[in-house]
């Protein structure tokens, strides 16, 4: 089954962000796998299909980012290679290294968030979420101020590059944000290492180097990683859950009577409101899905939207449900490529909403607005919103 750009339900804008994974997961019941034109590729949809396919990287491989400027990188590589820069990345999101880094954060979120309660109205995403990511990295890197704009500038353009294999308009200028990032970057991991700050740059200088690993090279690679992978994800993370919250009564007020909800909250917009709609993968051989044959050399597209509204897996999906079991989710993926920014994610959101709700106990949505979810959001290739007007 092939279906048009034009029909693609990656080219449509919904009034809530549940509609995207319910739309696909509904083709999905009749075809497992389809070949959408927009996303110039054979989309995955059935839950069983997808967390087979992130599991067997031999298969379905992730080192297309090496073709480009990310080659070396961690989400780049398999076997012994991709296991020894998870092991360092793992020393620098140890327990103790989070504690620290939730301590840095919390600050953070008050000055971002805090404020809103006198606003009265407010577009959330821009006056607060959209550089409240920026902020955190900025703080917990020792990164100066200087970086701001021109940081998400270059961030922008080398995700929409990533994001987009099939688009060749995205390479030029994504190679060229890389290669100005880098740079930058490479100039604070060397005074970094002669000073030895207790930041979280120090704690990756660090790990490498206790793994006898250490070049500036590879810190730089690591640090440019985290930069793109932990950015506008967060920003889509925030509003997925601060959208699923505010289109859902009984839950905000679940979650503002007891806090230990807050976690459970995040998961579950992570699968509802699928802030993270899927991944593309390279085919390494000649394989098949649900009886589709797939070419090695070949791009499929794993849509962990549709396999999160998959009714064998998720009873009645398309409610949103703080019970439904921790962790039951694909967006931060599966397999050896989970990914290895999510503790940092996770500290972010949690001190974010934690701080939205208590400095704004009369938050709701601004009733005279209409809400717009899309794929492609804020020019990335994520699943979410460019506005979320609130009443605070």
């Amino acid at each position: 089954m092939t279906i048009s750009a034009a029909e693609s339900a990656f080219a449509q804008r919904f009034s809530s962000p549940d509609a995207l994974g319910r739309t696909l997961a509904a083709i999905g019941q009749r075809e497992p796998v389809v070949f959408d034109e927009l996303m110039n590729a054979p989309v995955v949809l059935r839950h069983r299909d997808v967390t087979a396919a992130l599991r067997d990287t031999a298969t379905f491989s992730t080192r297309f980012y090496g073709m480009g400027p990310m080659h070396g990188a961690m989400v780049s590589l398999d076997g012994a290679d991709h296991q020894r820069l998870r092991r360092i990345h793992n020393r620098f999101f140890s327990a103790s290294a989070s504690a620290k880094y939730a301590q840095a954060v919390a600050p953070i979120a008050e000055r971002t968030f805090g404020r809103l309660a006198t606003m009265g109205e407010v577009e959330l995403i821009e006056q607060a979420i959209a550089r409240y990511p920026m902020e955190v990295f900025l703080t917990l890197l020792g990164i100066p101020n200087e970086l701001g704009d021109q940081g998400l500038a270059w961030v922008r353009a080398i995700v929409t590059m990533l994001g987009s294999p099939m688009d060749e308009a995205a390479t030029g200028p994504g190679l060229k944000a890389y290669a100005q990032l880098s740079e930058y970057t490479s100039g604070l991991v060397e005074r970094e290492r002669h000073t030895g700050g207790d930041n979280m740059l120090g704690e990756i200088i660090r790990a490498f180097e206790a793994e006898d690993a250490y070049s500036a090279e590879a810190v730089t690679a690591s640090v440019v990683s985290l930069l793109l992978g932990g950015l506008e994800t967060t920003i889509q993370m925030m509003s997925a859950t601060v959208s699923a919250l505010l289109l859902h009564p009984d839950a905000l007020a679940r979650v503002r009577a007891d806090s230990r909800l807050t976690e459970a909250a995040i998961d579950e917009a992570f699968r509802w409101a699928n802030p993270s709609a899927g991944l593309y993968r390279l085919i390494m051989r000649d394989t098949e899905i649900a009886g589709t044959a797939l070419a090695a050399g070949s791009m499929v597209y794993l849509c962990v939207a549709s396999a999160h509204y998959d009714e064998d897996v998720y009873a009645d999906p398309g409610t949103f449900q703080l019970d439904r079991r921790a962790g039951a989710h694909l967006g931060f993926g599966l397999g050896p490529h989970f990914c290895v920014g999510a503790p940092l994610a996770r500290i972010e959101v949690v001190a974010a909403l934690t701080t939205l709700l208590a400095a704004c106990p009369g938050l709701r949505l601004d009733p005279s607005a209409q809400l717009s979810f899309y794929y492609g959001a804020r020019g990335f290739v994520q699943h979410g919103t460019d506005a979320l007007p609130v009443l605070t």
